[in-house]
């Protein structure tokens, strides 16, 4: 199945070719244009829409909360509605993709399509997101979240590893 996500412009496939090339990511350059509008779409929900929705659900408790606690807060808002939607995506690629469907078990784990390829973008804009949240407020979250910030947007970038 190809990725249902518009084509990458041109100008962002150059740029991210010498990265690719240089980390054997062949994929990668397929994908950026995914990685980067998710990156800023979990900022936006960690800035404006969980201390708006928090807010509203919880008025009397939310504004009263430490700011470390806010932003502690904030981030699991993001994590929680990350997971719901790329848990959503991945279900929704694995019923709907029919060029996966037609790959072995061996293919499907090591293989390669167009829509998995923007599952796996969308995850690794988060994990570049939750890597810049964890230094940013590196006094909230310490350097164990910060360490699996950096290594869970590792493995995330592992699958733009094509084996063929």
């Amino acid at each position: 199945m190809r990725d249902p996500f518009f084509r990458p412009p041109a100008l962002l496939v150059k740029a991210a070719q010498p990265l690719a090339q240089s980390l054997a990511l062949k994929t990668l350059p397929l994908h950026v244009h995914e990685i980067l509008p998710a990156f800023c779409i979990y900022e936006f929900i960690n800035r404006i829409v969980s201390p708006y929705v928090s807010a509203r659900l919880a008025p009397k408790t939310y504004p009263q909360l430490s700011r470390k606690t806010k932003i502690n807060w904030n981030v699991h808002f993001v994590s929680m509605v990350q997971s719901c939607f790329i848990n959503t995506l991945a279900l929704w690629v694995i019923y709907a993709d029919k060029e996966r469907m037609q790959m072995s078990w061996k293919e499907r784990v090591w293989g390669y399509t167009g829509a998995g390829g923007m599952v796996q973008s969308f995850a690794a804009g988060y994990f570049a997101w939750d890597l810049f949240a964890s230094v940013q407020d590196i006094d909230v979250h310490g350097p164990g979240a910060l360490a699996h910030a950096a290594s869970a947007l590792a493995v995330s970038m592992m699958g733009f590893v094509r084996s063929s």
